[in-house]
């Protein structure tokens, strides 16, 4: 008799993730679609992993867009009805998909559901996130840092937000909300997601029974690493100048975008006058996020290697 499949697409976006991926593609559960995004340009090592491997993978190319068009991408591709989203530096123990599927007819009105995540073998403080939400998932006050808790839950539990670093979603749900938000390139379009989610009174599920382990920042090469510092420090501050746009009063992003801009744009002078290029060139790499959402609003800052 013929072994069922889970009835579940994967989906993982890669960006030159190198060997790393090997250890998240050993550790998934027999599947018949599995797709992988590709934002590389000719990555032949990415290429040659997959042809290496016995699973059904799914493999398009379609360009450095970010993680928000990948994601929407995928779920037009994706053959399931339950669409899970992870990164290429993660991995997951037994039976973390089967128990994150199980609970989907556990609890009513789930919009996402999310195992536990663990970095260097300890619970990660950023696994749940407090947005400052009413009951109806409107945003009352954003708060200038989003603090997590390093405290592991002993069962499941309802949270406001997750990160996207693994996620368990129904396609049909993904379609009410319009998906991701493609105006991001990458960090916070989880947040957005989760926003998006509970002003539809969708419920966010931890799932205590589901782990997966993330190595964190390890979804590139590591002689990629300086540029790829880069980006993220670009993008977070673009996407967080975006995120307060997009969620609090005009007069309220005013101030947050004012104290940023001045803050890296004396960061850049006093660190370039102390000769200190790293902190100098990371600054100035943030200052002209700031310009960009400014003058160009456009999350458009690419590396190549």
């Amino acid at each position: 008799m013929m072994k069922s499949l889970l009835d579940i697409s994967i989906v993982i976006p890669t960006f030159y993730p190198g060997s790393i991926i090997n250890k998240c593609l050993e550790t998934l559960p027999e599947v018949d679609d599995i797709i992988i995004v590709d934002n590389g340009h000719n990555d032949i090592e990415l290429e040659n992993i997959i042809k290496k491997t016995d699973l059904n993978i799914k493999h398009f190319k379609i360009g450095d867009v970010g993680l928000p068009k990948s994601f929407n991408f995928a779920v037009k591709k994706a053959k399931s009805k339950n669409i899970l989203i992870t990164q290429p530096d993660v991995t997951f123990e037994t039976n973390t998909i089967h128990n994150l599927l199980g609970a989907l007819n556990k609890y009513e009105n789930v919009g996402l559901l999310a195992p536990l995540i663990y970095e260097n073998n300890k619970y990660s403080q950023f696994d749940t996130l407090n947005l400052n939400l009413s009951k109806n998932g409107k945003l009352l006050r954003l708060k200038s840092k989003f603090k997590g808790s390093n405290i592991v839950p002993e069962g499941d539990c309802c949270v406001e937000a997750v990160n996207a670093t693994t996620m368990l979603l129904k396609k049909n749900i993904l379609q009410q909300i319009n998906g991701w938000d493609e105006n991001i390139y990458t960090y916070l379009e989880d947040l957005d997601l989760c926003l998006k989610l509970r002003r539809k009174n969708y419920q966010i599920i931890k799932i205590s029974s589901s782990k997966v382990n993330h190595i964190g920042f390890g979804s590139h090469k590591k002689e990629n690493a300086s540029k790829s510092e880069l980006s993220r420090n670009w993008h977070f501050i673009w996407s967080s100048l975006y995120f307060k746009h997009k969620y609090t009063s005009k007069l309220e992003f005013i101030f947050f975008y004012i104290k940023n801009f001045f803050k890296y744009f004396f960061k850049t002078i006093l660190n370039g006058v102390i000769f200190k290029k790293k902190k100098t060139v990371l600054n100035f790499t943030r200052l002209k996020a700031c310009v960009n959402f400014l003058f160009i609003k456009k999350s458009n800052y690419r590396i190549k290697f």
